[in-house]
């Protein structure tokens, strides 16, 4: 069994794999205690409203991790685009170069697009009304990219399990 302090001799699946089991396991004890502690506190404003104890320590949490996606998906874009510089544009007849370019342009413009076309009709939260154009434009973003990315990702598994079928 290898050392923790030896990480640099995992291979790239098993250091993702670990910090993935590390992420389910602080997301479910937290998701747990946000249940199971304070959970029934009434809203100081308004009683007929709950204001989980935990709802701040969930929130950052989450923000935590947007943050960190958003920072190493943006040091991989770096990192992957001056790996396939000029010197590497195509690996073994891969044009790794132009699919790191197109995948990077690609996010960016289903991001875009879905900030543009989403909706800013306002909102009723908790009886008030919220009507601040951007982050509801925002909000929509990040839930239309994330369904336009799921069903990619749906197509991108189909047409890869078709490919044994195609070959053979």
């Amino acid at each position: 069994m290898k050392k923790i302090s030896d990480w640099r001799l995992l291979t790239t699946e098993q250091i993702s794999s670990r910090i993935f089991y590390v992420i389910v396991a602080l997301s479910a004890v937290l998701f747990i205690l946000f249940w199971l502690i304070g959970y029934d506190m009434p809203y100081e404003e308004d009683p007929e409203y709950n204001a989980p104890l935990l709802t701040g320590v969930l929130v950052s949490f989450m923000i935590v991790l947007t943050i960190a996606a958003v920072a190493l998906m943006t040091w991989g874009l770096i990192r992957s685009v001056r790996k396939n510089s000029d010197a590497n544009r195509v690996v073994n007849n891969v044009p790794a170069r132009r699919i790191s370019l197109c995948v990077a342009g690609g996010f960016a413009a289903v991001m875009l697009l879905c900030f543009l076309l989403s909706d800013t009709t306002p909102l009723t939260i908790n009886g008030e009304r919220y009507a601040d154009t951007f982050w509801l434009r925002m909000a929509g973003m990040f839930v239309g990219a994330s369904l336009v990315m799921m069903v990619a990702a749906a197509a991108a598994v189909v047409f890869g399990a078709t490919r044994y079928i195609r070959k053979k």
